[in-house]
């Protein structure tokens, strides 16, 4: 494994972070929970060819990744960096940081954690929340009790926003969106790195959807890579700036795959990454439903199956995958043990609308994808 200066953090880290909001399920007492058995095995694994960052989130994994990562990992804790991220929604006065953080510790088992994020901030949450709470000054007292080294953001806004973010001085590294499609904050990773931040890529496949279009999908990309998922997070590695990509990992087969292409992340010549920026133009009809599968509208109440419903539109939209899409719709099942719930109890409470990254009208476009899909 190659590694990589961190920005000023001190630490190398390898260019490929395991993101684990993929691993890989199970039902136990009819509830969907991470399948240690899978999960814990991948992961050391993913120690053993060199991966030293696991990023996990507290609603990850029906809400047990914490637990998942911290059982698997403890044994390994000196070569590994961690990272969790703060119940934003739920701090509402001064000293839920610092529990949060507490109870996200108890979960996983761990003293400290390496890395500890604001989840999709806002300029406006830094200003009407983070600020008058006084959350900065709470996460370095955190720091001072050895209950977590580094504080982190990840963002889902405007590139613009995102460079007052980085102003601050209160971070030591931040997570951003990009892939092949969506190249929006193109130009913050390097500012963001020029002020001493380490970057990291998260969404660098779409939530999968590029790596759906097979062999279709480079054939219209006239790249020479093996696979869509090469092709995509080459692209992510070739981005000025950019110290690690995060990737979403359900499988050995896809870890190994993936640490392959790692191997090689300072390889890219910048005419391969030219090449496909000029050829990304053939993604535009993606903009018809911008989801990238993030599933942060998993607080529907009514556990609607959105995030799925929408990447299966795009699977039939974009590459043409019908056959697939009509087998995943019979069976009923999404992954593991959870089963799709369809919109049809959508009472448009509008609680997705909070929480969508991308602004997408999620009830409205419940309505206008799922009678597509029952056609097919």
């Amino acid at each position: 494994m190659i590694y990589r200066d961190f920005g000023n953090t001190g630490i190398r880290v390898s260019p490929l972070g395991f993101g684990c909001m993929r691993l890989p399920m199970t039902e136990k007492d009819g509830k969907a929970i991470v399948d240690d058995d899978l999960a814990a095995p991948m992961m050391l694994r993913a120690v053993e060819l060199g991966i030293n960052f696991f990023d996990t989130h507290w609603f990850y994994c029906n809400y047990d990744s914490q637990r998942a990562v911290g059982a698997a990992l403890r044994s390994v804790r000196d070569k590994v960096y961690i990272s969790s991220k703060i119940r934003l929604d739920l701090i509402q006065k001064p000293g839920d940081l610092i529990n949060y953080l507490k109870i996200s510790l108890e979960q996983m088992g761990l003293e400290y954690l390496d890395f500890y994020h604001f989840p999709y901030l806002s300029y406006d949450t830094w200003k009407e929340k983070i600020l008058p709470l006084k959350l900065i000054d709470e996460a370095e007292k955190a720091k001072s009790e050895g209950l977590m080294r580094h504080l982190s953001f990840s963002f889902h806004s405007d590139p613009e926003k995102m460079h007052e973010l980085i102003d601050t001085g209160a971070f030591s590294t931040m997570l951003g969106q990009y892939n092949i499609v969506d190249r929006r904050n193109e130009e913050v990773f390097p500012y963001a790195r020029s002020k001493g931040l380490g970057t990291m890529i998260m969404g660098p496949l779409m939530g999968g959807a590029l790596t759906d279009g097979g062999k279709t999908f480079l054939d219209r990309m006239e790249s020479r890579a093996s696979s869509p998922a090469e092709m995509g997070l080459r692209f992510a590695w070739s981005l000025p700036g950019v110290d690690m990509v995060l990737s979403g990992m359900s499988t050995i087969e896809e870890l190994e795959e993936n640490v392959g292409y790692a191997l090689k992340a300072d390889e890219i010549p910048p005419e391969e990454r030219q090449a496909l920026v000029d050829r990304s133009h053939a993604l535009k009809e993606l903009n018809d439903l911008y989801c990238t599968n993030c599933n942060y509208c998993h607080v529907c109440p009514e556990k609607i199956s959105i995030g799925w419903i929408f990447q299966q539109y795009l699977r039939h939209k974009i590459w043409g995958l019908d056959e697939s899409v009509r087998k995943r719709l019979a069976s009923g099942i999404i992954w593991g043990a959870m089963r799709v719930k369809g919109p049809e109890s959508c009472t448009e409470c509008g609680l997705c609308l909070d929480y969508c990254p991308q602004k997408i009208n999620i009830p409205s476009e419940l309505k206008r994808v799922w009678p597509i899909l029952q056609k097919l």
